[in-house]
């Protein structure tokens, strides 16, 4: 699930991020998975809380197919797969205990899967809705020596499509918890109980990371292939709210600003001459704060362009939008981009103005007000990521910027939902 940065320029440069994402393709018929191994089993044996979960998109029907899970004729400790069309999960408390669901997995079809064990009932989940209960009572996970598997079990019951985002849980989850977090893609390392993550980020290769840091990881058997993964809201760590840059006597001093940080290892300060080909120049580590900052010392003679690249502890990477510095004399100004805007956001520049506080309101073209924000310039370039209102129809819009002195400057731009 490879993350891309897209950067497009209207005039003066700035930049927004698209994501894809990927999965593994599977095919039973060649006896394709990846093999985990066995280390997990020993913090799972002697429990009698475990949740596995993904999601499938299934292409087939073969005998029986495996999700994940490590099991083998007569001993295992848990299994997620689909038995007659349905949902099906299973786990060993000393005997090989099972619930079905009622819904027929559909083919063609993103669906998610999850099997609950809370040490009194078995739970079977179908898209975040319980699909089926059965009581099972007493006793434990049991100890194994088979390895954990995806997308096959021992028994050769294999799958056939694609899966993404197996995440495996130390805990009995809620359908409520389920339900929340099936449709994010990102999970922080760090949550409680998370026994091992497989998001497929890698989408080349032939291994497969376990995202919590535990080091169960993963290796290709069979040759299974990368395709597209499932479509789902990106939750990032961290959102990047306003990058600003200010040349000084001693160099240009970047800051950057975020709305919510969560499981970053450091943010890159990358500089470039064309505001294309972007090359580190130093880092800053993640604190918890909400403002960073960085001196660039190296001299300068012509416009230069900055951006921040926060780096991710699972190793996922986001962009802020690209600042571009240009020398004193050159005539102050306002610019947007994308131009037109879409995904409901637009990147607003201020080139050599004053530091203070400015207003920025978008207007139709009957002079109704439908966003206004205020904002506070630090330096001489700075970009504010503005988030337009969800209603915002297709049209034509004014932006308008006023500074403290009631001084206004418009832009015009096309909004395309």
């Amino acid at each position: 699930m490879q993350k891309k940065i897209l950067v497009f320029f209207t005039s003066l440069c700035l930049s927004y991020t698209s994501f894809s994402q990927s999965s593994l393709q599977f095919d039973a018929s060649a006896q394709q998975y990846v093999q985990i191994g066995n280390a997990m089993n020993t913090v799972l044996a002697g429990t009698n809380t475990i949740t596995a979960e993904a999601w499938v998109y299934m292409t087939a029907r073969p005998f029986l197919p495996t999700i994940v899970g490590n099991y083998t004729s007569g001993t295992m400790q848990f299994l997620l797969r689909v038995d007659n069309d349905r949902p099906a999960f299973w786990i060993s408390n000393g005997a090989l205990r099972s619930v079905n669901g009622s819904t027929v997995v559909p083919l063609n079809t993103w669906t998610h899967l999850a099997g609950v064990w809370d040490g009194s009932e078995l739970r079977v989940y179908i898209n975040g809705v319980l699909d089926g209960t059965a009581t099972i009572t007493g006793g434990t996970l049991v100890s194994s020596a088979n390895p954990v598997r995806i997308g096959a079990n021992l028994l050769s019951e294999a799958f056939t499509g694609r899966i993404d985002e197996v995440r495996i849980w130390r805990t009995a989850r809620t359908g409520a918890q389920i339900a929340a977090s099936m449709n994010t893609c990102y999970i922080g390392t760090t949550s409680p109980n998370l026994l091992a993550n497989y998001n497929f980020e890698e989408g080349s290769g032939t291994t497969v990371t376990d995202r919590t840091g535990h080091g169960y990881n993963g290796s290709f058997v069979n040759a299974p292939t990368w395709n597209v993964g499932v479509t789902c809201a990106i939750t990032l760590p961290v959102s990047f709210t306003g990058i600003h840059a200010e040349n000084k006597t001693n160099g240009v001093s970047v800051s950057w600003e975020v709305g919510m940080e969560q499981d970053i290892l450091r943010y890159v300060v990358e500089r470039s001459a064309d505001g294309n080909t972007f090359s580190p120049i130093g880092y800053v580590n993640a604190a918890g704060a909400s403002v960073y900052s960085f001196q660039d010392t190296e001299p300068w003679t012509n416009a230069v362009y900055y951006r921040i690249k926060s780096e991710e502890l699972s190793g996922i990477a986001k962009y802020s939008s690209v600042v571009k510095v240009v020398d004193t004399n050159t005539k102050p100004a306002i610019t947007i981009a994308p131009n037109p805007a879409n995904g409901g956001r637009l990147n607003l520049q201020l080139l050599n103005k004053p530091a203070g506080k400015y207003t920025a309101r978008i207007v139709d073209l009957s002079g109704k007000v439908q966003f206004s924000q205020t904002i506070q310039q630090t330096g001489s370039n700075s970009v504010f990521n503005l988030v337009l209102p969800s209603g915002l129809t297709a049209g034509m819009y004014i932006l308008q910027v006023t500074n403290g002195n009631k001084q206004t400057e418009n832009c015009k731009f096309y909004y395309q939902p």
